[in-house]
């Protein structure tokens, strides 16, 4: 390229540079709104989900190591050790809920992705794929 075309046609130059961002822009726009880009993001949200719970459920271990620890201990130790041991324990517990909640709940995103998104010739793979078997309930049914 010669100096004196780059001169007389820069904006030429720029408004190609601006027009590959705006098309780059639209066909990520484009790929997040597909129906895979839906599933690999619910998929992303649910590993995230996961991640959260096991994290949540280590914390539940440590503090049953620490309350049953304190426990043994009572003849020496404070009871408001103790007492917080319980209480640190039982925030564990609600936390593991929740984060348990969260996954259901990402897992139904994911469902609903799978039917809402894709034929039903696919429909079966992708949730064998992506979401394990779980153990039937085997309790009786009641109201």
């Amino acid at each position: 390229m010669d100096c004196e075309l780059l001169k007389s046609n820069w904006a030429l130059l720029v408004a190609v540079g601006i027009g590959l961002i705006i098309v780059l822009v639209v066909l990520l726009q484009l790929i997040r709104r597909s129906a895979w880009g839906q599933l690999r993001e619910t998929r992303r949200t649910l590993a995230e989900a996961r991640q959260d719970e096991a994290r949540t459920l280590r914390a539940i271990e440590k503090a049953e190591r620490i309350a049953r620890r304190l426990h043994e201990q009572a003849e020496t130790t404070k009871p408001r050790h103790v007492q917080e041991a319980k209480e640190v324990l039982e925030d564990a517990r609600m936390l593991a809920k929740i984060a348990n909640d969260k996954v259901l709940v990402a897992e139904n995103h994911v469902r609903r992705v799978i039917l809402e998104e894709y034929p039903p010739v696919q429909q079966e793979r992708l949730r064998k794929k992506y979401l394990p078997e779980q153990a039937p309930d085997k309790r009786p049914f009641s109201f």
